[in-house]
């Protein structure tokens, strides 16, 4: 998992009669957008929708908070400047307390230190190991280095991490030496044997031959950096390097890597910007406060997308992941039209705006494959909307059958046959059909010591589920 920190300033608009104007041709533009009814095109968020407004699948949640133009060393500078004596970071069994200046203190050294150790604005760190202070640590040094963290799953196996580091091409590694079974240097040394006779920072590797540095945090190992050698080798020509760098750090530069696989094949890496995280950390913080909520998002969208509130009904509790965030565009389409699709009807949920990542890591194609021209992300999630912009969840676009042209989502039917008290579990999947291409077929459980025949549950159904049903009952 990692640790994430919201900390936000304020963005100061300079020149209010340009941004007015500016303002005023933006507000012509969208009012002239085709296609959409004028009470469809957006629903204030700042509090919980109480107003049905929209006329269909399409939401905009408008917001009276600007999107925060700010990179994560910019945000953490202004956190200090605000509260430099309040406590940031605590981790009790660690026996770490951290204030505001100080965690700033700690952070502009390690990025000195990474700096003086070789790496460079653009090069990829992997921090790889259980949540720590040094987690945080590393977050934030790269970011005011223009160092792109690499999230590394603490529980990856040898080839797995080897696929990772390979494919965005780490330079430096942060680990401990094992947590728990997982034996961090070992596996890294089973990956590149050369690192036992490498002078540290100069790693040459067959198999990682981007990587040079490996940092472990709790030991000294052969060939390997101690944390402590990082932040020493930060002196003040480095640091002097650090504060001339910040002039060419941009909150669109990618920031951060996390591997995501969805629900098959290899891992990808999602890369996120500045822009990405400051602003769904901050909008989620606003909404959230300290009261845990229900929300909805993916890796590949910063994370969070939509998100409830704790004066939600039981039934949106229950049913929905919430309401759309701030400042995001999602709307549901026909998977195969890619129209939108009216109110409360299934389709594939997809999402535009700031959240939306910067690509796959070195995979143009899958980085095409999910991003449309026009910037929608698709999410291959199957959902409906209702008129307040409540997002119900009900499957994946892969579970989909399509029966003769038809687009039949698998958990609907499924959720119909467990209202039959006979069966106890039931699970639709398609099969091969040489007319229609797919038929649908229901595996059926029942209660234990009941009986039921395929007629039974297909009278059960007529008139309430469309197609009829192929069934295999146990």
């Amino acid at each position: 998992m990692i640790p994430k920190i919201a900390l936000c300033s304020q963005f100061l608009l300079r020149n209010n009669r340009v941004f007015t104007r500016s303002l005023k041709v933006l507000q012509r533009q969208w009012t002239r957008h085709p296609g959409l009814p004028a009470a469809s095109r957006g629903i204030h968020v700042d509090s919980p929708p109480i107003i049905p407004a929209l006329t269909t699948s399409y939401a905009h949640g408008t917001s009276s908070t600007s999107l925060r133009h700010t990179t994560i060393g910019e945000a953490l500078l202004k956190a200090v400047e605000r509260s430099p004596d309040t406590e940031a970071v605590v981790f009790l069994q660690d026996g770490v307390r951290k204030t505001f200046a100080q965690l700033q203190q700690d952070v502009d050294q390690a990025a000195a230190g990474l700096l003086a150790i070789g790496l460079q604005k653009g090069d990829r760190l992997g921090m790889w190991g259980p949540n720590t202070y040094e987690w945080i640590l590393f977050q934030f040094a790269t970011a005011k280095a223009g160092i792109i963290l690499v999230s590394v799953n603490p529980a990856y196996q040898p080839q797995e991490v080897e696929f990772a580091l390979r494919k965005v091409g780490c330079k430096a590694i942060v680990c401990l030496t094992q947590f728990k079974t997982q034996k961090y240097c070992d596996m890294l040394r089973q990956i590149c044997p050369e690192i036992e006779t490498s002078t540290p920072g100069d790693i040459r590797s067959a198999r990682l031959p981007d990587l040079r540095s490996v940092i472990v945090i709790d030991s000294r190992q052969p060939g390997m950096f101690h944390l402590e050698d990082v932040m020493q080798a930060g002196s003040s020509q480095y640091i002097q390097q650090l504060q001339d760098l910040q002039k060419k750090i941009s909150f669109d530069d990618p920031i951060n890597i996390q591997f995501t696989s969805g629900t098959t094949g290899v891992p990808k890496g999602a890369t996120l910007s500045h822009h990405n995280i400051i602003n769904n950390a901050y909008f989620v913080g606003s909404r959230m406060g300290y009261t845990w909520r229900i929300g909805y998002g993916t890796t590949e969208n910063s994370p969070v997308t939509f998100c409830g509130s704790p004066s939600d009904n039981l039934d949106r509790k229950c049913d929905t992941v919430g309401y759309i965030m701030d400042h995001i565009e999602a709307k549901i389409v026909n998977p195969s039209t890619g129209e939108i699709v009216p109110l409360g009807m299934l389709g594939e949920v997809m999402i535009r705006g700031y959240c939306v990542m910067l690509e796959y890591w070195g995979d143009e194609a899958k980085t095409r494959e999910c991003i449309t021209k026009e910037g929608w992300y698709k999410t291959g999630d199957i959902g409906s909307m209702d008129a307040h912009s409540y997002l119900r969840i009900e499957g994946r676009i892969k579970d989909m059958i399509i029966r003769g042209g038809e687009n039949i989502y698998p958990a609907e039917i499924e959720q119909f046959l467990h209202t039959h008290p006979k069966i106890k579990e039931a699970q639709v999947v398609g099969v091969a059909d040489p007319r229609m291409g797919e038929e649908v077929c229901a595996c059926i459980k029942l209660v234990d010591g009941k009986d039921c025949t395929e007629e039974e549950i297909k009278a059960y159904c007529k008139g309430q589920v469309r197609p009829n049903l192929l069934f295999n009952i146990s």
